[in-house]
């Protein structure tokens, strides 16, 4: 082998023991205490070497069942001077309509009460629902085993940063 092949060869181990590129995606295989997996042949990235985005860590809302209860809505109207007469050839009618009317009862009920069900409540992101889980919309799901992730390799490889899932 000549120098220049030895010279060459140098370069490109040094270059793959370098990892050149920072990205990598793992897989969550482990979710308490949190663990991803790079490739097999290495040990698996603990939650102590791991850093967290916003895009990975769980966030939900409550959605809270609730009622209203509005009471005094009764309401009506009253109408008067509707009196009046049909002549016909020479004599009156007599007078229809005299008197005060009251209109019907419009919001007549003294209560009128109203309800929101958890089952009524729908968020929606990019088309579809999100998910409602024991009374909480799901607005960012939590690691789960299998996931597949995004990571930043930082500090020379002795950290990293999970950037988000990959689909």
């Amino acid at each position: 082998m000549e120098l220049r092949d030895v010279l060459l060869q140098m370069m490109q181990e040094n270059q793959q023991a370098g990892q050149p590129t920072d990205l990598r995606v793992g897989t969550v295989t482990r979710t308490d205490p949190l663990e991803i997996t790079i490739n097999t042949a290495m040990a698996p990235l603990r939650r102590g070497v791991l850093y967290l985005t916003e895009a990975v860590v769980e966030k939900k809302i409550p959605v809270l069942a609730h009622s209203h209860t509005t009471s005094g809505l009764a309401h009506a109207h009253s109408v008067s001077g509707l009196g009046h007469t049909h002549p016909t050839g020479g004599s009156d009618t007599g007078e229809g309509l005299s008197g005060s009317y009251t209109t019907g009862g419009a919001l007549s009920q003294d209560r009128f009460e109203s309800s929101v069900a958890l089952d009524d409540v729908t968020c929606i992101e990019d088309g579809r629902p999100l998910p409602v889980e024991d009374g909480y919309i799901i607005l960012n799901r939590a690691l789960a085993y299998g996931d597949k992730v995004l990571l930043l390799r930082v500090q020379n490889g002795q950290r990293f940063i999970v950037l988000s899932r990959v689909f």
